[in-house]
């Protein structure tokens, strides 16, 4: 046999062996997959299998206008895509590299179906999943009522607007002191006569109820304040969620406040508003303090900045002494503004300037500009020295820091679940009383 033979059988041994090997490298290592069943799902929640593909055991919690979903993890994805459909067909939710997602902006009282899809990164290109396995369905809580108070006769009458999809509404009252609701009736009328008040001073409430898929789904609640009593003043409120009280049944510092002081309360706060007017989407906190205030108030409370940094507004800076023009694009400029125009035109009025508590995962994560919660605070709290404005000062003060989540458990909004170790963000009304108003209270003296 020539040499050149035994060469060639030598090499296409060992090629051979090489084969083997890394056959059984490949069974070795290769993921492994398993199938599993979906988890079973709560009486509200409906799991239906439609496909072959990933996504498993997914659970939902919905409030009035937000969800929040979670699932099994799917081997080799790099993210996940979430998709609802509200009956108008399949689209687009959010995208998220965890395996849970929190999203907003539903319609209340509607009936929804939300699925995952996992994508997997092949270069820069995304590969997404055809198809769902398993979708899961839920109804948002309807919207709440927003009622109106009127004096008729030796009562009051209680108006409000008809809800969508709303089925019957129940009214309830609760004396002041007390701490339990009445049910005061179950209509489907949008109004309601109380011919006899509890007491002098006392609670009312309405929340909407709808029927759906063998269910009961109840709103929210406005808890609102009715007495006989004479006022000694008037409060004017202005600011964002926290100064309307989104996560106290609407019942702020600002309403606490008012209470214990006999004055009428007028709440100018709207949700999502900025100190600024920079985003002109939004409302603006310093414009709406010089359209709306007159020297009637004796008090006003002007609270902000949380929306200026989660937005990312220009901070600016504190201007000089004497500065009369200010830059209303930025959040020093629009306080600054404010501030010039209560002193003019309300010197009478008393101005205190809330600053709210450090809030979960904003005091020191920098915003789209490069700055933290604190660097508006401060910005706040400089401008208000300048003008010799007081300050309760609920940032720093308050001990209500909500990166402590048994705090945020404890005393901020759940929003039905969504948010299962509370949000962080929005007080609820012990939190106002046993954070807030102590502060509030002293920097008043």
């Amino acid at each position: 046999m020539k040499v050149r033979d035994v060469i060639i059988i030598v090499l296409v041994v060992i090629c051979a062996g090489l084969a083997v090997t890394v056959g059984i490298f490949a069974r070795k290592y290769a993921p492994q997959v398993t199938e599993t069943q979906p988890q079973s799902q709560t009486a509200q929640t409906t799991a239906k299998d439609i496909s072959k593909v990933a996504t498993k055991n997914i659970t939902l919690a919905l409030s009035e206008y937000r969800a929040y979903l979670t699932w099994q993890a799917v081997d080799g994805a790099s993210g996940y895509y979430v998709y609802y459909d509200d009956g108008n067909g399949w689209q687009e939710y959010g995208k998220t590299k965890k395996i849970d997602f929190r999203g907003k902006d539903l319609a209340g009282g509607t009936s929804y179906l939300f699925g995952i899809k996992p994508y997997s990164l092949s270069g820069n290109k995304e590969v997404i999943s055809e198809k769902f396995v398993y979708t899961i369905g839920g109804n948002t809580l309807p919207n709440t009522p927003q009622v109106k108070v009127n004096k008729a006769g030796d009562g009051y009458q209680l108006t409000w607007e008809a809800i969508n999809h709303a089925d019957e509404y129940i009214v309830y009252t609760m004396a002041q002191g007390q701490t339990e609701w009445k049910r005061e009736t179950i209509t489907k009328k949008t109004l309601y006569l109380i011919e006899k008040a509890p007491a002098d001073t006392f609670f009312a409430a309405v929340r909407a109820v709808r029927y759906a898929d063998s269910q009961k789904y109840v709103s929210d609640y406005v808890k609102i304040r009715v007495s006989a009593e004479k006022t000694e003043g008037k409060l004017y409120s202005c600011g964002d969620s926290i100064a309307i009280g989104v996560g106290s049944h609407g019942y702020s510092y600002a309403n606490i406040f008012a209470e214990e002081h006999h004055l009428e309360m007028v709440n100018g706060a709207v949700a999502s508003a900025q100190i600024s007017s920079q985003n002109k989407g939004v409302d603006h906190v310093g414009q709406r303090i010089m359209q709306q205030v007159t020297d009637q108030y004796q008090y006003v409370m002007i609270e902000g900045g949380n929306n200026d940094y989660f937005f990312g507004a220009t901070l600016g800076t504190v201007t000089a002494d004497g500065t009369k023009e200010f830059d209303m694009n930025t959040t020093c400029g629009a306080l600054e503004s404010a501030l010039t125009y209560l002193k003019e035109k309300c010197p009478k009025t008393k101005v205190i300037v809330i600053l709210s508590h450090d809030a979960a995962e904003r005091s020191e994560v920098k915003n789209s500009i490069g700055l933290t919660l604190a660097d508006y605070m401060d910005a706040m709290r400089a401008i208000c020295k300048k003008y010799g404005v007081t300050v309760a000062d609920c940032y720093r003060e308050s001990g209500l820091n909500t990166k402590d989540l048994s705090l945020s458990d404890m005393y901020t909004h759940h929003y039905n679940g969504v948010y299962p170790k509370g949000d962080g963000l929005h007080p609820t009304e012990e939190a106002y009383r046993k954070f807030y108003m102590p502060i509030i209270n002293t920097a008043v003296k």
